[in-house]
């Protein structure tokens, strides 16, 4: 059984790290996405760690992918590390 999904949070001078913990699907990823949206004009980067994700195969990526497009408009560099770095290509 994968793990429920979280989001471990590290704000530090100009960096807000999330390390993205468990299952990632459509759930995991709208509260991502909402937790960004809270960041976004607060930080001016934003590091993403993925190792510690499980992706869901069922999980459809173009809702995804569109709020991401949306938040990369924003005055925001996102930097996204490990595993799973490609889910946010």
């Amino acid at each position: 059984m994968e793990p429920e999904f979280k989001i471990l949070t590290h704000l530090s001078d100009n960096y807000l790290h999330l390390k993205l913990i468990g299952r990632f699907n459509s759930v995991s990823a709208r509260k991502l996405v909402d937790l960004m949206r809270r960041y976004v004009g607060k930080v001016p980067i934003v590091i993403i760690h993925t190792n510690s994700l499980v992706r869901d195969v069922q999980f459809a990526m173009d809702e995804f992918r569109h709020d991401l497009l949306l938040l990369r408009e924003q005055p925001v560099q996102f930097i996204v590390t490990g595993e799973h770095a490609s889910l946010f290509n």
